[in-house]
């Protein structure tokens, strides 16, 4: 049985896991309403990595001697970007998809510095740092291929 500080770093990665799995399902949903092809190997990219995040923080919890199972938001962060992303931006352009996609991540990235503000043991804190590293590296592709979507 996890102790105390086990079981709390286990629920911050569980909603950390619920946020990314957010995040994969609405890039894929991207993907599959993208026009462009690079656009949409770009929201596939970022899908599959989201997927990556999930699985690793997923082997942590274990790790930790929690289930992973059971993931969800907890404290409320409104992760408006990625919630019925399909039904918002349907049958809008690209850039549409683009807009959903930065504001989704924005969401993901409060997640992580909710997560990054509380006590996390051993090696987890630098794994989450990363993770979070990548998350802003996307929201930064997303707006230079808005920008170009929107002077293209």
């Amino acid at each position: 049985m996890p102790n105390a500080n086990n079981r709390e770093a286990a629920q911050v990665l569980r909603d950390l896991v619920a946020a990314l799995r957010d995040s994969e399902e609405g890039f894929a949903k991207a993907a599959r309403g993208a026009h462009s092809d690079a656009l949409r190997d770009v929201f596939s990219t970022c899908s599959r990595q989201r997927a990556r995040y999930a699985a690793g923080l997923e082997e942590d919890i274990r790790t930790l001697g929690a289930d992973p199972s059971g993931a969800s938001h907890s404290g409320g962060i409104l992760h408006r970007g990625w919630v019925d992303l399909e039904a918002r931006i349907r049958p809008r352009d690209d850039g549409a998809f683009i807009e959903e996609c930065v504001q989704g991540e924005s969401g993901t990235l409060q997640h992580y510095d909710r997560a990054l503000a509380r006590p996390l043991p051993g090696g987890l804190r630098e794994r989450i740092e990363h993770q979070r590293r990548g998350v802003e590296q996307a929201i930064e592709q997303l707006d230079r291929a808005g920008v170009a979507f929107k002077t293209g």
